[in-house]
């Protein structure tokens, strides 16, 4: 009785199939037949092997039977094809069956139904690899991003290692992406990018793989053992983005810049090879752009002098090395007719008075350059009230700032602290900017600060007027005071009828739109001459004085009226 339930209970459960010892079938339940397709007569005598789907490999069931011959039991999970040919899976357990001369003689197998559990499964794994995909994938360009591009590289650096193979890391650049966003809005920014990875898109192949790491800059890895043909690829890639990209009616030229890396010589990880890579990107910058660059050791030289000279200026601005040169400014139809430029200049422990040329790269790093920015306020607050206290009298001092003076409010809340710590008026001030810090991602605080500094009377300049990627239409949108006109121009003014105009033109311009100008880099009185009939405000360079320390400064101004002399009558001083 017990028996008999047992077997009721099984057979309504499982699904339960005996064969002999070679794998014909001599019973099979109801379930089977249900699952299988198959009727009873048709499943007894059968071989087993009409089930088979075809999923598993030869070696799956050779191991299996294998280890039931042995008289052990195996379970597992089996794919089988029923009748119709559609695929189901059962959980699986195959008990030999013993006869009493130790021989094998059948099988049992139970099994239970895991067709949805498997299909579920499948649907999750579907599922984790679309988020996987997802997580992987730039949402704009749609090409690989940072994530799988450094798991890409670090799969490549594994192969090659193990081959003893090479391989080119390359970086690329859009040339001035910032000025295009300024210039034509994000809008066309993203767009510049998926036409751009649109293109690479298309030079992808078993050897290339391309990611976009974020913002302009695109990851490239050129599996190809050949070097020649890895260059040949970087020219092929740079070509792709100078093809002319149209917007409505206008026709748009574009450039990138590269930098290259070879796996193993430049680098045997992914750190030192993407820091080689960076390295030969700063160079093909340097050297125009528009350009691809491979890592040499003349690279990573000047990446170690730049490292000793940032550690050597940081050094120096703790031992108040760091002193300040004035340089006179002549306006010659106002009272009081003199001003000063505040320069840097690196008293030097081992090789004296040196100018900014030789210190000015670690002026490229934004934290250098906004302690340095501190502390050119600090000595110059102090250098004012020297000269207040020794009665020079003069109209401004203007200091130099950069993008890294408006990065936080530090330099603004200082510079108010030290006027009312001083009494020295911000009126007596004047800061000079570059037409580069009208642009790009510090825009709107540098004009924020400058507002603010503008507000109290600080006279605000732009210097080397000409030279960068300011437009006229930044003279009326920020609080510009005063232009000076690049030495480039003022140098030639006297042989080249073009630098001629285009000074004439500068000062038409700025008065025109009620801004002052001042002429820097004036060597001769024939210059100064000139710039005085054109109606030039301020006149600044060698010809009235070099920039000196402060305690030379009384003398050089007494000088000045010598030169004056020079160039005529009813010049105030």
């Amino acid at each position: 009785m017990k028996e008999s339930f047992i077997r009721y209970a099984l057979d309504n459960a499982a699904i339960v199939v005996m064969t002999d010892a070679h794998g014909t079938i001599t019973f099979a339940n109801k379930k089977f037949c249900e699952i299988s397709g198959y009727s009873k007569e048709e499943l007894i005598g059968s071989n087993h092997r009409i089930l088979r789907s075809g999923v598993h490999h030869k070696e799956f069931f050779h191991l299996m039977y294998q280890r039931i011959k042995a008289g052990h039991i195996w379970h597992g999970e089996i794919c089988n094809r029923r009748k119709n040919g559609s695929l189901y899976w059962v959980d699986t357990t195959i008990v030999p069956h013993v006869a009493g001369t130790d021989k094998i003689d059948g099988y049992v197998a139970i099994r239970f139904d895991i067709t949805k559990r498997k299909e579920l499964e499948e649907e999750l794994q579907i599922n984790i690899r679309c988020l996987e995909e997802t997580a992987n994938t730039d949402f704009l360009t749609d090409l690989p991003n940072r994530r799988r591009f450094s798991q890409h590289l670090a799969d490549t650096i594994s192969r090659s290692a193990k081959k003893s193979g090479t391989f080119h890391l390359a970086i690329l650049d859009i040339d001035l992406f910032k000025e295009i966003n300024d210039s034509f809005g994000h809008e066309m920014g993203d767009y510049l990018l998926k036409v751009i990875a649109s293109r690479l898109r298309a030079i992808v192949d078993d050897h290339v793989f391309i990611a976009r790491l974020g913002g302009d800059e695109f990851g490239i890895v050129l599996d190809r053992e050949n070097s020649f043909d890895n260059r040949k690829l970087c020219e092929k890639i740079l070509d792709s983005v100078r093809n002319p990209i149209t917007i409505g009616s206008i026709t748009h030229y574009f450039s990138a810049s590269m930098g290259c890396a070879v796996f193993p010589q430049h680098g045997t990880d992914a750190a030192s090879l993407l820091q080689a890579t960076d390295i030969a990107l700063y160079r093909a910058k340097t050297l125009g752009r528009d350009r691809f660059e491979v890592f040499n050791n003349e690279n990573m030289e000047a990446v170690k002098k730049k490292s000793q000279l940032l550690s050597d200026v940081s050094v120096g601005l703790r031992r108040e090395e760091f002193v300040f040169f004035y340089q006179p400014v002549f306006y010659p139809a106002s009272n009081p007719a003199i001003s000063f430029e505040a320069l840097a200049r690196w008293d030097h422990p081992q090789r004296g008075i040196i100018g900014p040329t030789d210190f000015h790269i670690a002026l490229t790093d934004p934290a250098t350059c906004a302690i340095f920015g501190l502390y050119m306020l600090e000595h110059v607050f102090d250098d004012m009230v020297i000269m207040r206290d020794k009665g020079i009298c003069f109209g401004r001092v203007a200091i130099n700032l950069t993008n890294a003076d408006f990065r936080s409010d530090a330099f603004l809340e200082r510079f108010f602290n030290r006027c009312a710590q001083t009494a020295i008026d911000p009126e007596q001030f004047c800061v000079e900017v570059t037409e580069t810090m009208l642009l790009g991602d510090d825009q709107k605080r540098v004009e924020r600060g400058l507002r603010q500094l503008h507000g109290v009377g600080v006279e605000v300049a732009l210097d080397d007027f000409g030279t960068g990627y300011a437009s006229l239409t930044h003279l009326r949108e920020f609080p510009i005071d005063r232009l000076k006109i690049d030495r480039r121009f003022v140098s030639n003014i006297e042989m080249l009828s073009e630098d001629y105009v285009i000074v004439r033109g500068v000062i038409d311009i700025a008065h025109g739109l009620g801004k002052t100008v001042t002429a820097e880099g004036i060597e001769t009185a024939q210059q100064a001459k000139i710039l005085l009939d054109m109606h030039c405000d301020s006149l600044q360079g060698w010809l009235f004085s070099k920039a000196c320390a402060l305690e030379d400064l009384y003398p050089a101004i007494r000088k000045i009226p010598e030169v004056l002399n020079t160039l005529g009558s009813g010049l105030i001083l």
